[in-house]
């Protein structure tokens, strides 16, 4: 289930069960699987299991044509700047990797976003020629064995020049900034042999996508692509074969749930593949439409790759529609504006827990005369139950005259039996929205609070070994959040006038919220946690000044 999914479930089944438990009884409730989005005007298709085309293969797995040339001895390329250290390989020119400097892993190194690989694969950025007769050279020698930027503004460039018997030749160059996630890539291709030749240059990453932890791999990977304007999602637990997607290409990308790598190529024209590969990891590739080359031709192919956090700012910079990487689920609109003010409240307060308690208290101040509404309406349902129960007594049978009763006695009093109901609904967007945001902000990542060491993950005070279970963490932070809501219900009008169902209710919800929100983000278990808080205390503050009290009915 994804993560906006979750979030709309638990405020669903919050309104569900508080306004409607006086009608139906709590019942099971599937959610529905998620659909696959369709981009009519991309043409999408799957090729069949068995040996992926030879357009969409990975290097490594190309017929070669002919006796190979004796492999030279494997080099390294060492290319840093301010947020990347790279490291490249002359095998295939690919990429050994790619670290991301500001984010660090559990093992205190930076971010890796190149799988763990068998040895015979070739790494991210390896090319192919699409032919499988004249493959792209596989040995490269290198102008320079370091490159480092330290300005923001510098930029640098690698050249990787093929070694080999074949008569297809290339040179590939990678051109770093200082500060930027994006390399440029240039492929030049020649062709010096005496017959012509057609090329379908492609761009490759692969195998798969790394999460940072050491020798593990990410925990949850997916696949996009931006397509004549659209996300288009591939199912990498039930791929098979290779999946194209042609059209206007803006990126297609491998990601997490806070990091990605993207390819993107020039002009838009191309088509982006998804395959598996051995191990069942994930490849993706861009290919530029075929290309003839004559004898002695030439032919120069640019494509750009982006790796790095999924963060607004540089993924907007990096261009080709590259923010629309991150995906704020339905209320998009309102996700991006509050990702923007956490981070503005960030450079106030200097901490991003601070920071999220200031977004739930603006947050509470916006949406105060709603939440007002609300409780008036709960608290004034409350207070007539005590009639509505003798009007159902009286009219026990006849139904008809029991309804029209009721109806009257709520207009009497000016009470609308949805006015607690309607308000939280209209706050339903804003709540999913802000845990979007909250759910999808790089800036989470090993970000502390307090006792929480990262806000991105749990904040599991200690482990406990009790019931058979090893190492199970106690996250203290979403206890806290179930007690809040069990006082937050106590204080609550009774959503029925059943005291038997209301004492379950009462025990009920946050038992459900405590063990749903327990392997939560304590980001966002923290939100919820405040929101909690400040609602008890709002609501404290409006019986005080007696703005819950029913209004007089104009005649008795």
């Amino acid at each position: 289930m994804s993560s906006q999914a979750r979030a709309l479930l638990a405020v669903a089944l919050a309104t569900v069960i508080l306004f409607g438990a006086q009608f139906l009884l709590p019942r099971p409730h599937k959610a529905a699987a998620p659909t696959k989005e369709k981009t009519t005007s991309t043409s999408t298709s799957t090729t069949p299991s068995g040996p992926p085309p030879s357009g969409a293969a990975a290097p490594s797995d190309r017929p070669q044509g002919r006796e190979a040339a004796p492999r030279a001895p494997e080099r390294e390329v060492i290319v840093e700047t301010d947020v990347v250290k790279a490291v490249f390989t002359s095998r295939g020119g690919a990429l050994k990797s790619w670290r991301l400097k500001s984010y660090r892993a559990a093992d205190g190194q930076g971010v890796d976003l190149v799988a763990l690989r068998p040895e015979d694969e070739l790494g991210p950025l390896a090319v192919s020629s699409g032919n499988s007769e004249e493959p792209a050279p596989l040995d490269f020698d290198f102008d320079k064995a370091e490159l480092s930027l330290r300005s923001p503004s510098d930029t640098g460039s690698i050249t990787f020049s093929s070694r080999g018997r074949g008569p297809l030749r290339l040179s590939k160059r990678v051109t770093f900034k200082g500060n930027s996630y994006r390399a440029e890539v240039e492929l030049s291709w020649k062709n010096i042999g005496k017959k012509p030749m057609t090329i379908t240059p492609e761009l490759v990453w692969g195998p798969g996508f790394y999460s940072g932890v050491a020798h593990q791999r990410a925990q949850v990977v997916s696949s996009a692509s931006w397509v004549d304007g659209r996300r288009v999602k591939d199912d990498l637990g039930s791929l098979k074969g290779a999946v194209t997607h042609s059209g206007q290409v803006s990126w297609t990308a491998l990601q997490n749930l806070y990091f990605a790598t993207a390819l993107l190529p020039e002009g838009k024209e191309g088509v982006a593949m998804v395959r598996k590969g051995p191990q069942e990891q994930p490849f993706i590739s861009l290919a530029a439409p075929p290309q003839s080359l004559e004898p002695g031709g030439e032919l120069t192919q640019r494509f750009a790759v982006y790796s790095g956090p999924k963060e607004i700012d540089h993924l907007n910079a990096a261009g080709s529609d590259l923010g629309n990487i991150v995906d704020l689920g339905w209320f998009d609109a309102l996700a991006r504006p509050a990702l923007h003010l956490l981070r503005f409240l960030y450079r106030i307060s200097g901490n991003y827990g601070v920071a999220i308690i200031l977004l739930t208290l603006l947050q509470k101040i916006i949406l105060h005369p709603l939440t007002a509404k609300s409780l008036r309406s709960m608290q004034a349902m409350k207070d007539l139950q005590p009639k509505i129960a003798a009007i159902s007594e009286r009219n026990k049978n006849n139904a008809q005259k029991k309804q029209q009763e009721i109806m009257g006695l709520y207009k009497k009093h000016g009470v609308n039996p949805l006015g607690g109901c309607l308000p939280m609904l209209i706050q339903i967007p804003i709540f999913v929205a802000l845990y979007n945001a909250l759910s999808s902000s790089v800036e989470m990542w090993r970000a502390p609070f307090l006792w929480i060491r990262d806000l991105s993950q749990p904040d599991a005070l200690f482990a406990l070994n009790v019931w058979g279970l090893k190492d199970y963490p106690f996250n203290l932070l979403a206890l806290l959040m179930g007690v809040t809501m069990f006082f937050q219900q106590k204080m609550s009008p009774p959503s029925t006038s059943d005291p038997q169902q209301a004492k379950m209710m009462l025990w009920m919800m946050p038992t459900m919220f405590t063990f749903m929100f327990w392997t939560f983000p304590s980001g966002l278990v923290l939100y919820w946690l405040v929101n909690n808080v400040l609602q008890m205390g709002q609501q404290r503050w409006l019986q005080r000044q007696g703005k819950l009290a029913l209004s007089r009915p104009e005649a008795s």
